[in-house]
Protein backbone atom coordinates (compact mmCIF):
# COMPACT_ATOMS: atom_id res chain seq x y z
CA UNK A 1 0.00 0.00 0.00
CA UNK A 2 1.47 3.30 -0.57
CA UNK A 3 0.10 6.62 0.25
CA UNK A 4 0.75 10.06 -0.30
CA UNK A 5 0.83 12.26 2.85
CA UNK A 6 -0.48 16.03 1.25
CA UNK A 7 0.93 19.03 2.46
CA UNK A 8 2.30 22.67 1.06
CA UNK A 9 4.93 24.29 -0.01
CA UNK A 10 5.16 26.09 3.02
CA UNK A 11 6.05 22.74 5.00
CA UNK A 12 7.56 20.35 2.56
CA UNK A 13 8.38 17.60 4.82
CA UNK A 14 5.22 18.20 6.49
CA UNK A 15 4.71 19.18 10.38
CA UNK A 16 6.75 18.15 13.49
CA UNK A 17 3.74 17.10 15.07
CA UNK A 18 2.86 14.30 12.41
CA UNK A 19 6.47 12.58 12.44
CA UNK A 20 4.86 9.91 15.18
CA UNK A 21 1.89 9.34 12.27
CA UNK A 22 4.56 8.45 9.44
CA UNK A 23 6.36 6.19 11.96
CA UNK A 24 3.23 4.24 12.28
CA UNK A 25 2.12 4.37 8.99
CA UNK A 26 5.68 3.05 7.99
CA UNK A 27 5.29 0.58 10.77
CA UNK A 28 2.20 -1.25 9.42
CA UNK A 29 4.15 -1.72 6.02
CA UNK A 30 2.90 1.18 4.58
CA UNK A 31 4.88 3.39 2.15
CA UNK A 32 4.59 7.06 1.84
CA UNK A 33 5.82 10.12 -0.12
CA UNK A 34 5.70 13.73 1.47
CA UNK A 35 3.87 15.87 -1.28
CA UNK A 36 3.10 19.35 -1.88
CA UNK A 37 -0.79 19.39 -3.38
CA UNK A 38 0.89 21.93 -5.75
CA UNK A 39 3.35 20.12 -7.61
CA UNK A 40 3.16 17.93 -10.57
CA UNK A 41 2.62 14.49 -9.66
CA UNK A 42 1.32 11.56 -10.79
CA UNK A 43 -1.29 10.98 -8.48
CA UNK A 44 -2.43 7.73 -9.98
CA UNK A 45 -0.01 5.71 -8.17
CA UNK A 46 -0.89 5.79 -4.32
CA UNK A 47 -3.77 4.27 -2.94
CA UNK A 48 -4.59 6.87 -1.41
CA UNK A 49 -3.59 10.84 -0.65
CA UNK A 50 -4.41 11.95 2.87
CA UNK A 51 -4.73 15.35 3.55
CA UNK A 52 -2.31 16.56 6.49
CA UNK A 53 -0.80 20.22 6.47
CA UNK A 54 -2.70 21.83 3.18
CA UNK A 55 -2.76 24.72 5.24
CA UNK A 56 -2.48 27.43 2.09
CA UNK A 57 -5.38 25.85 0.60
CA UNK A 58 -7.55 29.11 1.76
CA UNK A 59 -5.33 31.52 0.00
CA UNK A 60 -5.72 29.61 -3.47
CA UNK A 61 -9.30 27.78 -3.01
CA UNK A 62 -10.59 27.61 -6.18
CA UNK A 63 -7.09 25.60 -7.69
CA UNK A 64 -6.97 23.50 -4.38
CA UNK A 65 -10.39 22.69 -5.44
CA UNK A 66 -9.69 21.87 -9.28
CA UNK A 67 -7.10 19.46 -7.29
CA UNK A 68 -9.15 17.69 -5.40
CA UNK A 69 -11.54 17.20 -8.43
CA UNK A 70 -9.16 16.05 -10.85
CA UNK A 71 -7.14 13.91 -8.01
CA UNK A 72 -10.23 12.39 -6.24
CA UNK A 73 -10.40 10.80 -10.28
CA UNK A 74 -6.90 8.79 -9.92
CA UNK A 75 -6.85 8.31 -6.23
CA UNK A 76 -9.02 8.26 -3.06
CA UNK A 77 -8.96 11.18 -0.65
CA UNK A 78 -8.87 11.38 2.96
CA UNK A 79 -11.45 12.68 3.77
CA UNK A 80 -13.07 12.70 0.70
CA UNK A 81 -13.54 15.65 -1.56
CA UNK A 82 -17.48 16.40 -0.62
CA UNK A 83 -16.24 16.13 2.82
CA UNK A 84 -13.72 18.88 2.04
CA UNK A 85 -15.61 20.87 -0.09
CA UNK A 86 -18.23 21.35 2.71
CA UNK A 87 -15.85 21.60 5.48
CA UNK A 88 -14.32 24.43 2.94
CA UNK A 89 -16.70 27.09 3.95
CA UNK A 90 -17.90 27.99 7.75
CA UNK A 91 -21.75 28.13 6.42
CA UNK A 92 -21.40 24.58 7.27
CA UNK A 93 -21.97 25.54 10.73
CA UNK A 94 -25.35 27.34 10.29
CA UNK A 95 -26.14 23.38 8.75
CA UNK A 96 -25.43 22.03 12.13
CA UNK A 97 -26.58 24.16 13.78
CA UNK A 98 -30.17 23.40 11.93
CA UNK A 99 -29.43 20.01 13.14
CA UNK A 100 -29.21 21.13 16.88
CA UNK A 101 -25.93 21.65 17.01
CA UNK A 102 -25.37 24.49 19.78
CA UNK A 103 -22.86 27.21 18.16
CA UNK A 104 -22.33 30.54 18.98
CA UNK A 105 -24.68 32.91 18.05
CA UNK A 106 -23.60 34.43 14.69
CA UNK A 107 -24.95 37.10 12.18
CA UNK A 108 -23.70 36.35 8.36
CA UNK A 109 -22.73 38.75 6.42
CA UNK A 110 -22.60 39.17 2.41
CA UNK A 111 -21.22 42.06 0.33
CA UNK A 112 -24.42 42.63 -1.10
CA UNK A 113 -27.08 43.01 1.98
CA UNK A 114 -27.83 45.85 3.71
CA UNK A 115 -26.01 45.91 6.93
CA UNK A 116 -25.66 49.19 9.82
CA UNK A 117 -23.22 47.38 12.17
CA UNK A 118 -23.26 50.60 15.15
CA UNK A 119 -27.34 49.44 14.84
CA UNK A 120 -26.77 45.61 15.50
CA UNK A 121 -24.14 45.77 17.93
CA UNK A 122 -26.54 48.67 20.01
CA UNK A 123 -29.17 45.90 19.37
CA UNK A 124 -26.74 43.00 21.23
CA UNK A 125 -26.58 41.94 25.06
CA UNK A 126 -22.68 41.84 24.37
CA UNK A 127 -20.38 44.95 24.64
CA UNK A 128 -17.78 43.35 22.65
CA UNK A 129 -17.87 41.03 19.33
CA UNK A 130 -15.72 39.09 16.87
CA UNK A 131 -15.19 38.91 12.83
CA UNK A 132 -14.02 36.48 10.93
CA UNK A 133 -13.90 35.34 7.66
CA UNK A 134 -16.13 32.24 6.50
CA UNK A 135 -13.22 30.96 4.75
CA UNK A 136 -9.40 31.08 6.19
CA UNK A 137 -7.34 29.16 8.47
CA UNK A 138 -4.66 30.06 11.62
CA UNK A 139 -7.09 33.62 12.45
CA UNK A 140 -6.37 35.31 9.25
CA UNK A 141 -9.24 37.96 8.73
CA UNK A 142 -10.40 37.98 12.18
CA UNK A 143 -11.02 41.15 14.08
CA UNK A 144 -11.99 41.92 17.45
CA UNK A 145 -13.42 44.70 18.59
CA UNK A 146 -15.86 46.46 21.52
CA UNK A 147 -19.24 48.77 21.20
CA UNK A 148 -17.49 52.37 20.91
CA UNK A 149 -17.60 54.72 18.00
CA UNK A 150 -13.56 53.97 17.52
CA UNK A 151 -13.79 50.17 17.64
CA UNK A 152 -16.96 50.40 15.01
CA UNK A 153 -15.43 52.79 12.73
CA UNK A 154 -12.83 49.86 12.39
CA UNK A 155 -14.47 47.55 12.32
CA UNK A 156 -16.38 48.88 9.34
CA UNK A 157 -12.73 49.33 7.48
CA UNK A 158 -12.00 46.08 8.17
CA UNK A 159 -15.24 44.69 6.75
CA UNK A 160 -14.71 47.14 3.57
CA UNK A 161 -11.34 45.14 3.18
CA UNK A 162 -12.87 41.54 3.42
CA UNK A 163 -16.16 41.62 1.95
CA UNK A 164 -15.41 42.00 -1.46
CA UNK A 165 -13.46 39.00 -0.92
CA UNK A 166 -15.47 36.70 1.28
CA UNK A 167 -18.79 36.58 3.58
CA UNK A 168 -17.83 37.20 6.81
CA UNK A 169 -19.29 36.31 10.45
CA UNK A 170 -19.98 38.61 13.10
CA UNK A 171 -20.44 36.94 16.86
CA UNK A 172 -20.62 38.11 20.37
CA UNK A 173 -16.72 37.99 21.48
CA UNK A 174 -16.62 35.20 23.85
CA UNK A 175 -14.07 36.46 26.26
CA UNK A 176 -13.11 33.11 28.09
CA UNK A 177 -10.98 31.95 25.21
CA UNK A 178 -8.35 34.55 26.44
CA UNK A 179 -8.35 32.61 29.96
CA UNK A 180 -9.86 28.97 29.76
CA UNK A 181 -9.03 29.16 25.80
CA UNK A 182 -10.33 26.72 23.42
CA UNK A 183 -10.59 22.86 23.79
CA UNK A 184 -10.80 19.89 21.06
CA UNK A 185 -12.00 16.49 20.63
CA UNK A 186 -10.05 14.09 18.30
CA UNK A 187 -11.83 11.35 16.71
CA UNK A 188 -10.60 8.83 14.19
CA UNK A 189 -12.74 6.50 12.32
CA UNK A 190 -15.70 7.69 14.76
CA UNK A 191 -14.28 6.89 18.07
CA UNK A 192 -12.83 9.34 20.74
CA UNK A 193 -8.66 9.38 20.39
CA UNK A 194 -8.13 12.35 23.44
CA UNK A 195 -9.03 15.91 23.97
CA UNK A 196 -6.56 18.76 24.18
CA UNK A 197 -7.20 22.39 25.95
CA UNK A 198 -5.59 25.37 23.60
CA UNK A 199 -5.06 28.63 25.93
CA UNK A 200 -3.60 32.21 24.32
CA UNK A 201 -0.90 34.44 25.68
CA UNK A 202 -2.09 36.79 28.13
CA UNK A 203 -4.73 39.00 26.42
CA UNK A 204 -4.84 37.21 23.32
CA UNK A 205 -8.04 34.94 21.40
CA UNK A 206 -5.73 33.12 19.08
CA UNK A 207 -5.28 29.43 20.13
CA UNK A 208 -2.71 28.69 16.93
CA UNK A 209 0.56 27.83 18.83
CA UNK A 210 2.07 30.12 15.71
CA UNK A 211 1.01 32.63 18.27
CA UNK A 212 2.47 31.69 21.16
CA UNK A 213 -0.09 29.69 22.98
CA UNK A 214 0.06 26.53 25.06
CA UNK A 215 -1.90 23.00 24.56
CA UNK A 216 -2.05 20.50 26.73
CA UNK A 217 -4.21 16.94 27.68
CA UNK A 218 -8.03 17.53 28.05
CA UNK A 219 -10.58 15.12 29.50
CA UNK A 220 -14.04 16.16 27.59
CA UNK A 221 -17.01 17.20 29.96
CA UNK A 222 -20.07 15.71 29.41
CA UNK A 223 -21.50 18.59 27.36
CA UNK A 224 -18.68 18.70 24.89
CA UNK A 225 -19.06 15.14 24.12
CA UNK A 226 -22.76 15.10 23.45
CA UNK A 227 -21.96 17.93 20.69
CA UNK A 228 -19.64 15.43 18.94
CA UNK A 229 -21.59 12.51 19.13
CA UNK A 230 -24.27 15.06 17.10
CA UNK A 231 -22.08 16.18 14.85
CA UNK A 232 -20.53 12.15 14.09
CA UNK A 233 -24.24 11.69 13.24
CA UNK A 234 -25.01 14.36 10.99
CA UNK A 235 -21.81 13.25 9.33
CA UNK A 236 -23.49 9.74 9.12
CA UNK A 237 -26.05 11.19 8.07
CA UNK A 238 -24.86 13.02 5.13
CA UNK A 239 -21.56 11.54 3.90
CA UNK A 240 -21.63 7.88 5.56
CA UNK A 241 -18.49 8.83 8.74
CA UNK A 242 -15.59 10.69 8.11
CA UNK A 243 -12.11 9.03 9.11
CA UNK A 244 -10.68 11.68 11.13
CA UNK A 245 -11.88 15.21 12.48
CA UNK A 246 -11.10 17.62 15.88
CA UNK A 247 -14.03 19.59 17.19
CA UNK A 248 -13.18 22.78 18.63
CA UNK A 249 -15.14 24.27 21.44
CA UNK A 250 -15.78 27.36 22.86
CA UNK A 251 -17.40 27.90 26.79
CA UNK A 252 -18.97 31.09 27.82
CA UNK A 253 -19.11 32.62 31.21
CA UNK A 254 -22.75 30.76 31.91
CA UNK A 255 -20.90 27.14 30.83
CA UNK A 256 -22.25 26.69 27.45
CA UNK A 257 -20.61 25.02 25.30
CA UNK A 258 -20.63 26.15 21.14
CA UNK A 259 -19.03 24.16 18.57
CA UNK A 260 -16.58 26.26 17.39
CA UNK A 261 -15.48 24.53 14.07
CA UNK A 262 -15.27 20.85 12.64
CA UNK A 263 -11.79 20.52 11.49
CA UNK A 264 -11.85 18.03 8.51
CA UNK A 265 -9.65 19.16 5.93
CA UNK A 266 -5.97 19.76 7.48
CA UNK A 267 -6.59 19.80 11.36
CA UNK A 268 -3.35 19.61 13.99
CA UNK A 269 -3.96 16.68 16.13
CA UNK A 270 -1.46 17.06 18.88
CA UNK A 271 -0.23 13.18 18.94
CA UNK A 272 1.83 14.55 21.45
CA UNK A 273 -0.80 14.42 24.23
CA UNK A 274 -1.68 10.88 23.01
CA UNK A 275 0.91 8.00 23.03
CA UNK A 276 -1.50 5.49 21.30
CA UNK A 277 -3.31 8.32 19.07
CA UNK A 278 -0.72 8.04 15.83
CA UNK A 279 -1.06 4.17 16.09
CA UNK A 280 -5.21 4.20 16.39
CA UNK A 281 -4.56 6.67 13.08
CA UNK A 282 -2.39 4.79 10.86
CA UNK A 283 -4.59 1.99 12.07
CA UNK A 284 -7.98 3.61 10.69
CA UNK A 285 -5.93 4.62 7.76
CA UNK A 286 -5.05 1.06 6.76
CA UNK A 287 -8.67 0.24 7.44
CA UNK A 288 -10.15 2.38 5.17
CA UNK A 289 -7.90 2.45 2.11
CA UNK A 290 -7.67 -1.55 2.05
CA UNK A 291 -11.33 -1.58 1.42
CA UNK A 292 -10.78 0.33 -1.15
CA UNK A 293 -8.05 -1.08 -3.06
Amino acid sequence: MKIAIITCSKLPQGVKDDLVLFKSLRHKGIEIDICDWNMQTDWSQYDACLLRSVWDYHEKLSAFSSWLSETSKQSKIINPQEVVIWNQNKKYLAELEKFGITIAPTTWLTQNQTFNLADWCESQTSSSFFLKPVVGADSSGTFRFQNTDEDIALANKHLNKWLPKIDMMLQPYIKSVETFGETSAIYFAGSLSHGVRKVPIDGDYRVQDTFGAKDQPYTLSPAEMALSKACLEYFRSKFGGVLYVRFDFLHDEQGTVFLNEAELIEPSLFFNHEPKAADSFAQAILENVAESV
